[in-house]
């Protein structure tokens, strides 16, 4: 199982920034499942959202638990997976301004 998850977690961090989570649930869309399975999905991803949520004012992995259930919502949610992918980019966007910022304040010997 843990091969899977990291074989799972390679493919979807080699894709382009901006189309990870559309090309994650198209491909989902290619293995046809039942209807309880996505109500389940997106039950399962709403649950972890409110509990990480919770966990953001109390002690806990909040941010890390709110994406994971933000995650499995975009799985099943073509308009979901869409806004993550926005927030992939904006999050891309700063961590590249963050680096140049960084850079140029180091000084060079």
């Amino acid at each position: 199982m843990t091969h899977s998850l990291r074989e799972q977690w390679r493919r979807f961090a080699s894709r382009p920034a901006g189309r990870r989570f559309q090309m994650r649930y198209r491909a989902r869309r290619e293995k046809p499942a039942g209807r309880t399975r996505k109500v389940v999905i997106i039950g399962l991803g709403a649950v972890l959202m409110l509990v990480g949520a919770i966990m953001l004012v109390l002690p806990g992995p909040g941010a890390l638990v709110l994406i994971a259930g933000a995650a499995l919502v975009g799985e099943e949610s073509l308009v979901a997976a869409r806004v993550l992918d926005r927030c992939d980019l904006w999050i891309a966007r700063r961590i590249r301004r963050f680096q140049a910022w960084r850079a140029a304040r180091t000084p060079r010997s």
